[in-house]
C-alpha cells in the first residue's frame, strides 16, 4: 500500500537533489517533513543508502537558510513550524533515533481513518504527512490504526501472509462473550469480553473488514467479518465509528 509514498518521496527528493544556496528552501523541507511519515511506516529503510545520504546534505545546506529580505516575519514564522518537522526528517535520515517523548503516548488522540489512508498512499503533501506521522507517533490507538489500514489495503499476496502469520490468534467464540446489541443498519454485532482484559468484538456475516474507532478503544486484529480491540480501563461507554467496507456509521455503545 506503501508504495504509492515511497514513490512520490523518491519523485521529490530527486527534484531537489540540484538545490543551490540561494533558491528558496521551501521544497527541501518538504521532502524532509514527507521523511518523517516513511520512518512511521518503516518504509525508510527500503530507499537506497545513497538516495537517503543525498537528500541528508542537501537538508543539512537548506536548514541552514531559513532566513531572506524577501520574507516578511509571519512566512518566517511559518517556515520555522515547517522546518521543526524537517529536522526530524533529517534525524531519520541519519538514523538516529526518536527522541524520548516528554509523556507518555496519548491513548485519547483519534486520527480520522481517511487522514490515515490518505497517508499511507502518498496522497499528503510532505508537510502535512510530516505533522500527522508526528501525531500518529504519539498516540497507540493510532498506531494500531495505521498498522490495521496498511495490513487490510496490502496486496493480495502480503495479505494472505498477513494472515496466516495471526493464525495463532483464533477468532474469539462470541458465545463466551456479553452481546451488547447489533448495528441497526449495518447488521453488526458487538460482543463484550471480561475475562480479565476488557475487550469488544465485532462480528458481520459477510466478509467486509470492520473498524470501530473511538479513544477508548485500541485495534488488535481485524479479519474478514471480524474485529477486537482493547478497551480502556474504567471505560463503560463508547460513541464510536463503525466502519465496514467503505461505508461508515456513528455507534453509541454502554454497557
Amino acid at each position: 500500500m506503501t508504495e504509492r509514498l515511497i514513490q512520490r518521496w523518491r519523485d521529490e527528493a530527486k527534484q531537489v537533489a540540484t538545490w543551490q544556496s540561494g533558491d528558496d528552501p521551501e521544497p527541501v523541507l518538504d521532502v524532509l517533513a514527507l521523511t518523517v511519515a516513511l520512518e512511521l511506516t518503516g518504509d525508510l529503510g527500503r530507499v537506497a543508502r545513497d538516495e537517503r545520504d543525498a537528500l541528508r546534505k542537501v537538508g543539512q545546506r537548506a536548514l541552514l537558510q531559513l532566513g531572506g529580505a524577501d520574507r516578511d516575519e509571519e512566512e518566517l514564522e511559518a517556515l520555522r513550524m515547517c522546518a521543526t518537522i524537517a529536522r526530524d526528517g533529517l534525524r531519520a535520515l541519519g538514523g538516529r533515533p526518536l527522541p524520548d517523548e516528554p509523556t507518555a503516548r496519548d491513548v485519547r488522540v483519534v486520527i480520522p481513518p481517511g487522514d490515515l489512508t490518505r497517508l499511507l498512499r502518498g496522497q499528503l503533501d510532505g508537510f502535512a504527512a510530516g505533522t500527522l506521522a508526528m501525531r500518529v507517533r504519539r498516540s497507540e490507538a493510532a498506531m494500531a490504526e495505521l498498522r490495521t489500514l496498511n495490513r487490510l489495503e496490502a496486496p493480495a499476496a502480503e495479505s494472505r501472509f498477513a494472515l496466516a502469520a495471526a493464525e495463532a490468534a483464533a477468532v474469539i467464540d462470541p458465545a463466551a462473550g456479553r452481546l451488547l446489541g447489533t448495528h441497526p443498519t449495518l447488521g453488526v454485532e458487538a460482543v463484550l469480553f471480561e475475562d480479565g482484559e476488557v475487550r469488544l468484538a465485532l462480528y458481520a456475516e459477510e466478509p467486509d473488514p470492520l473498524r470501530l474507532v473511538a479513544p477508548e478503544l485500541t485495534t488488535v486484529d481485524v479479519r474478514e467479518g471480524y474485529w477486537i480491540g482493547r478497551v480502556a480501563e474504567g471505560t463503560s461507554r463508547v460513541v464510536a465509528t463503525l466502519h465496514v467496507g467503505e461505508r461508515s456509521e456513528p455507534w453509541e455503545l454502554s454497557w
